[in-house]
Order: structure tokens, then C-alpha cells, then sequence
């Protein structure tokens, strides 16, 4: 399988420019000399390529999809392999996207809305009479060509065949989970079951509300809009008349929880949108009163339905068995994300892939832990949504702006990551960090802010409403805006608040215990004489650093300059007896590596070789000048034993050879590296989070722009080489400033 570049020949094709890269492949415009036209032509890239039962079934459905002729889908022109690459050669259409024009222009006049969504029956239409499946319509897979004007006119494209259930399509992975774009998907699709004509209506039904309002019909993470759309009311447009009257009926009928209740053929419900079209105005809709991109917290108005029987098991995936959920938790104990919060983001020139320590108490005695504490959930590392797999959570801030970030979660089906699913903070805040503060063995977010000595924090559960805790600081402390993070330090199952802060004589670590909804008002558990908190130079962490089922604090200080060759130390603390304090869990630690240096790059928290306790996973650096760092070319462990550091290599050295080479090493620029149980086998998984080089190899041109997310899988005792697992189209976004926040 190779990946083609622009201004190569692939097959009979020129390849002109990107279009589009996504996690299953790369669009280009190319040209057909043999016809003298433009074309678009999609490269299927990845794992999918790699299994010969995806590229005969992609080959097949390539072939049906072929011999639909409508007006309103990309025209299929061929399809075909080049030295085992699958590729798809389509109708190349000279315009935007719908969701590009709807982000741009926000909700469209109502006459415009109507007669674009009836294009999309007719289109629909003519693809079930052949008994084709489009599988995800969506906004940004209609294609518009003369938008704005009166003559515009709406293609469907990017029918399913081009994805693999359960990888990039909303399509069934496992009992009980799907990937792909929630706020389309019918309730029967969000349980997991197949696709069908009926699901493909209802997803034209949320496109219309879309497209009259400028948003979904349910919002909030993928927990919450799958709930809605099994158990919320169907949304509807306020005031009354015969227009919008009409169009309650029209959406009432498309939305309907029962397919048997929608619309039962694509003509009827076009039908419908024309005739509304004819008595609609140049005017845009009163949408329903909502926050701008505020979540919407669902709650059932009577007693929730039974959960609908599991879907049959899915097909093969990439190469084998598609991905399954595991039946029950793997790892040891509850897993939680380490964090490390502060630094901002530092942008490394990524020539490789990162070195690594794992640091561990030398005790081997397997001590059991306070027995009196709660017993806790088990459950994935990382994972937010409850299917045994970790997940990512990413943040992105505007250069310029004032916080709040936007929040998104990548979900993992255990193979590859799925679309990202937004959410937003309830309040403004300077630190934002993730945590099981509610003992159900999910990743909640939580922004923390302080201001006037009242500290802020606001949590969005993995499943719930958001919910905010306003507490009253000491004036004698000041907390490092740069240093919060979660831990379950008092054993209860429930992730507490951990601040670091400037107290007398040192610096002071303060824990804000987790309750039911609230965290209780903050004490000092610990006193460092060796540095003030500054922010930088001082660092904290939480893990289970001993297997028992608590969470110890880590907390380091740089040296001072005349402690060389010392760069720092590490105290690694533990709950009293009385859980209203921290002492030393092990001799004070040194480092003199140059190499370990956390203010530059991150630490990590997680069990990475399976063993039921965690380790720190740290990025060495080697500096190459104008602020650019390479980042080792290798991956080492190193155990606490005592006083002694033996170390354990767990990647090897890269050749100059192997540096260049996309297949064994990460090429592009360095946002974020993270940790978190990507495929459920109870052992955390190195991922790192880069932007995109461009087709040159040199920094992407801001149409070509992409942010990829690549994954080193641990088999206990090594991890491998670098997957690409998802790719997501930012553009000019890509210059925001990204941060990964599971496992660091």
C-alpha cells in the first residue's frame, strides 16, 4: 500500500491538490487526462486498506453505488486499486460544503432551507430505490454548488462505502457502541442497530431542523445526545401559523422515536418540504431560546425505556474480528488520567517520537490498602463514554481570547477514534482537567477557575447535567493558577480536587474533597519547604503509584542552580491515617538526567505495563535551538527500586533512516503527547497528538491543514510503532492552542 503525493500520477489520474484528509483517507482534485475533465479522487488510507475484506467489500458497494443515476449524488465515474490502495474517482462539484456555509452564515432562510432538504429527498430517494444506503447524512457531506444564489443545488456524497462499521461511519462497532456523528444518527442507530431507509430520513429530518435553526436538534456529549435521541421530545419551532405549524408536523414525523411512525418513502416527505417551500418567505425561522453552543441537558419527563436488546455482532473490521467492547473491565483497579496542567502548550519540532520513565515505589509486598474504604468501579483508563475503550479528550483556545476553551472528546472503538464530540464549560476557567469525581468509573471534565479568593469549579459529567462548586479560599494562601488536578486521595472512589498554591514558608498543597455534586471547601494536606509555587519550576500529579487503590500525590521542584548536577526532586505522598493529610510514601527522589525536565515537556500518569500500578510516562528532550526540541528518538523505563533508578528500554533507538520514515516514526509538528487505554486491554497507550506536514513535507498550506492523532500500543513491555488513528480537518484552526488532557 503506498500513499500518493500532489503532482504524482495515480493510476490514469493526475493528482492536482488536497481537498480533504480524514481518518479513512486523503480527497484530492485530479485531473482525467483521458476525458480532459477535473475529478475528485478519495485514497482509502490505514488500517481499511490493509484488509482484504474491506477492499473487496468497498470494490462491491463502489460498484452498486455506481449504477445509481440521480441528479442530487456525486456521480460515481470509477473505482478501482493501485498497488493495493483502493480508490474512489467521483463528480468533482466546484463549492462548499453545507456545514461550511451554515458555520459560516449561521441558519438559512426558511424558503432556501426547504427547497435544499427536498433536493436531499429526491436524492435519497433515488438511492433507496436501488437499495442503497447512505448511512450519514450529515451537513458536511452535502456538497452545494452556486450557494446563495436561487439556483443552488444540493449533491449528496460520501455514501458509506468508504468506512467500515464500526471505524469512521455510524455504523454498529461492538454491542452497545457506535462511532461517528451523534446528532444525526436515529435512536435505533445510537442502540447500535443497522442502518435503513428509515434512519436515512431521520437524519434528513435533523439536517432540516439544522439548516432553520443553525444548530442540532439535541446537544451535549455523545452520552447525552444519544439519550436524546431515545428519550428527549422531538424539538420544535416556537409560535404558530401555517408555516411553522407545517413544519412541527414535517419535523415531528421525521424525528419520530419509532421508525415505523416516519416518514415511510423519501417522496412523501419531499412532497411535503416543497409545499411548505412554496408558502415560505426569503425569512429565517424563530429558532427555540438557547445559549449559544450551550449544552443541552436531557432528562427523561417519565421512567426511562429498557435499553434496546444488543445488535448482532458486527462485521470484520480491518484484517479480522471487528473490535468488541470488553465484557468487563480489565484493568486491576479503577484508572484515572494523570494531568499535568501549566505549562501552556509548548509546540516541539517533532523529528521522533519521545523517551519515557516509569516511575515506580520499589515495594513489592502488593499492600492491600485501608480496608475500611469504599470499593471502587473498575474501569478503562481514559474512557469517557463506558465501552471498556480510553478515549482522548482534547482543548482548544482562540490566541486573543479569554477562556472558556471548547472541550472535545475522541472517542476510541478500540481500533481507531471516532468524530470528536464538543462540549463547552458552564463558566469561565483557566485550568481545565478531567477525573472520575463521581465514582461511575468515567472521565468527567472539570473546569476550575479562583478569582477574589472564591474558587470556581464546574463539572460536565461522562452522563448528566453540569453541575458548579463555588469555595471560599484562605486570603494567607495563594493558589498557582497553573496547578490543579483530580485524584482520589482519601480512598472514598470519588476523584478529589488537588491545588498547589503559595503558602508560608513554602510551597502548599490543598485538597478540596469530592462529595455528592459538590467538593467540600479546601485544606492544606501537605508544606514543601523547597520552592515557592510560581507556576513554573513546581509540578503536580496524581496516580496509584502503589496498586492499593488510592491515588498518591507526586510534586516536584526544579533544584536550584547550585544543586547541580541535580535538575530536581520528587515527593511522592500518600492520605494519613485520618485522611486529612499527606505523608512521604517514599525517600525523597533526584534526578539528574538533563533530559527530565517537565516544565518543557509533559509527564504522564497511567499503568502501562498491566501491572496494577502506575507509572509516570515523561517526554525527554534534546534541545536543537530556536526553541526547537528532538525528542530522543527512543522510549526507556526507568522503576523506582529504593534508592536506585535501573533502567528498562522500551523502544528502541531510531536509525537516521528510520527518523524520516513515516512507518516507524510520527512526522509533524508536536502539540501534545498523552497516555490513555486506546484498545481495553488494561494496559495505557502512548498518544501523541501533532499538526499535519503538508504533501511537501513542510508546514501545510491553511486549506491543507489537519491535526492527526497517532497511537504506540503497549504490550506490557514495549510500545509499538506509531498508528495514525484519526485525522481531523482544522484549517486555520489548527493555529488555535491544543492541549491533550488524558494521561497528561
Amino acid at each position: 500500500m503506498r500513499v500518493p503525493n500532489v503532482g504524482e500520477e495515480f493510476g490514469r489520474y493526475r493528482l492536482d491538490r488536497v481537498l480533504g484528509q480524514g481518518g479513512m483517507g486523503i480527497v484530492f482534485a485530479a485531473t482525467d487526462p483521458r476525458l480532459g475533465r477535473t475529478v475528485a479522487l478519495k485514497v482509502i488510507t490505514g488500517v481499511l486498506a490493509q484488509s482484504p475484506e474491506f477492499r473487496a467489500r468497498f470494490q462491491a458497494e463502489a460498484a452498486a453505488l455506481a449504477r445509481l443515476d440521480s441528479p442530487y449524488v456525486i456521480a460515481i465515474h470509477d473505482h478501482d486499486e493501485v498497488d493495493g490502495t483502493p480508490y474512489i474517482v467521483t463528480q468533482y462539484v466546484d463549492g462548499a460544503d453545507l456545514g461550511t456555509l451554515l458555520k459560516d452564515q449561521g441558519p438559512m432562510p426558511a424558503r432556501q432551507a426547504l427547497l435544499l432538504c427536498a433536493q436531499l429527498a429526491r436524492g435519497l430517494g433515488d438511492a433507496h430505490r436501488v437499495g442503497v444506503i447512505h448511512r450519514d447524512v450529515k451537513p458536511g457531506n452535502v456538497l452545494l454548488r452556486g450557494a446563495g444564489t436561487d439556483d443552488v443545488h444540493a449533491y449528496l456524497c460520501d455514501f458509506g462505502i468508504a468506512r467500515s462499521d464500526g471505524i469512521d461511519g455510524p455504523a454498529p462497532t461492538a454491542t452497545g457502541m457506535v462511532a461517528g456523528t451523534w446528532s444525526y444518527l436515529s435512536p435505533e442507530r445510537t442502540a447500535g442497530l443497522p442502518a435503513s431507509p428509515a434512519s436515512d430520513l431521520y437524519a434528513l429530518g435533523c439536517l432540516l431542523w439544522t439548516c432553520l435553526t443553525g444548530h442540532e436538534p439535541y446537544q451535549g456529549t455523545d452520552v447525552q445526545v444519544a439519550l436524546a435521541h431515545q428519550t428527549a421530545p422531538i424539538p420544535q419551532l416556537p409560535g404558530s401559523g401555517q408555516l411553522v405549524d407545517g413544519l412541527n408536523a414535517v419535523v415531528a414525523k421525521a424525528l419520530a422515536k419509532d421508525p415505523a411512525e416516519r416518514y415511510d418513502d423519501a417522496a412523501v416527505l419531499r412532497a411535503d418540504l416543497e409545499r411548505l417551500a412554496a408558502l415560505a418567505t426569503d425569512e429565517t425561522i424563530e429558532a427555540p431560546v438557547s445559549a449559544p453552543g450551550a449544552v443541552t441537558a436531557v432528562r427523561p419527563t417519565g421512567p426511562a425505556a429498557p435499553p434496546p436488546p444488543p445488535p448482532p455482532p458486527s462485521p470484520a473490521g480491518s484484517g479480522g474480528a471487528a473490535p468488541t467492547a470488553p465484557s468487563q473491565p480489565r484493568s486491576p483497579h479503577r484508572r484515572r488520567a494523570g494531568l499535568l496542567i501549566g505549562v501552556g502548550v509548548v509546540v516541539l519540532a517533532l523529528v521522533i517520537g519521545g523517551i519515557a520513565w516509569a516511575l515506580l515505589r520499589g515495594d513489592d509486598d502488593g499492600a492491600d490498602g485501608d480496608e475500611a474504604a469504599k470499593e471502587k468501579p473498575a474501569g478503562t483508563f481514559g474512557d469517557r463514554n463506558g465501552d471498556g475503550y480510553g478515549d482522548v479528550v482534547l482543548t482548544q483556545a482562540r490566541d486573543g481570547l479569554e477562556p472558556p476553551s471548547a472541550v472535545y472528546t475522541v472517542p476510541s472503538n478500540g481500533k481507531q477514534f471516532g468524530t470528536p464530540v464538543r462540549a463547552l464549560p458552564a463558566a469561565p476557567s483557566f485550568i481545565t482537567t478531567v477525573g472520575d469525581v463521581d465514582g461511575d468509573a468515567r472521565e468527567d471534565v472539570v473546569w476550575v477557575d479562583e478569582e477574589d479568593d472564591v474558587l470556581t469549579a464546574t463539572v460536565q459529567p461522562a452522563e448528566g447535567d453540569p453541575w458548579t462548586s463555588r469555595l471560599t479560599l484562605d486570603p494567607a494562601w495563594e493558589i498557582s493558577r497553573a496547578s490543579a488536578v483530580l485524584g482520589d486521595v482519601d480512598g472514598d472512589g470519588l476523584d478529589d480536587l488537588v491545588l498547589l498554591g503559595d503558602t508560608e514558608g513554602g510551597v502548599g498543597v490543598h485538597v478540596s474533597l469530592a462529595g455528592d455534586k459538590e467538593f467540600e471547601p479546601p485544606s492544606q494536606w501537605y508544606r514543601s519547604p523547597h520552592a515557592e509555587a510560581s507556576g513554573f519550576g513546581t509540578w503536580l500529579w496524581t496516580g496509584d503509584m502503589d496498586g492499593d487503590g488510592d491515588d498518591e500525590v507526586l510534586l516536584w521542584t526544579d533544584a536550584e542552580e547550585d544543586e547541580e548536577p541535580v535538575r530536581g526532586r520528587i515527593d511522592m505522598l500518600t492520605a494519613n491515617e485520618t485522611r486529612d493529610g499527606f505523608e512521604q510514601l517514599a525517600k525523597e527522589r533526584e534526578f539528574t538526567d538533563p533530559k527530565v525536565n517537565p516544565g518543557i515537556a509533559p509527564w504522564m500518569i497511567g499503568d502501562v505495563d498491566g501491572d496494577g500500578r502506575d507509572e509516570i510516562v515523561a517526554v525527554g528532550i534534546i534541545p536543537l535551538g530556536g526553541g526547537a526540541y528532538d525528542l530522543g528518538g527512543r522510549l526507556h523505563t526507568y522503576e523506582l527500586d529504593g534508592d536506585e533508578i535501573p533502567q528498562r528500554q522500551w523502544w528502541r533507538n531510531l536509525s537516521e533512516t528510520e527518523l524520516k520514515d513515516p512507518a516507524k516514526n510520527v512526522q509533524g509538528i508536536a502539540l501534545r503527547l498523552g497516555i490513555s487505554d486506546v484498545n481495553g486491554d488494561g494496559k495505557a497507550d502512548v498518544v501523541q497528538f501533532v499538526e499535519a506536514l503538508g504533501p511537501n513535507g513542510k508546514e501545510a498550506k491553511d486549506e491543507e491543514r489537519a491535526l492527526q492523532l497517532w497511537v504506540m500500543l503497549s504490550d506490557g513491555t514495549a510500545f509499538g510503532d506509531p498508528q495514525l488513528w484519526s485525522t481531523v480537518d482544522c484549517s486555520t484552526q489548527c493555529a488555535d492552542n491544543w492541549t491533550m488532557l488524558s494521561g497528561g
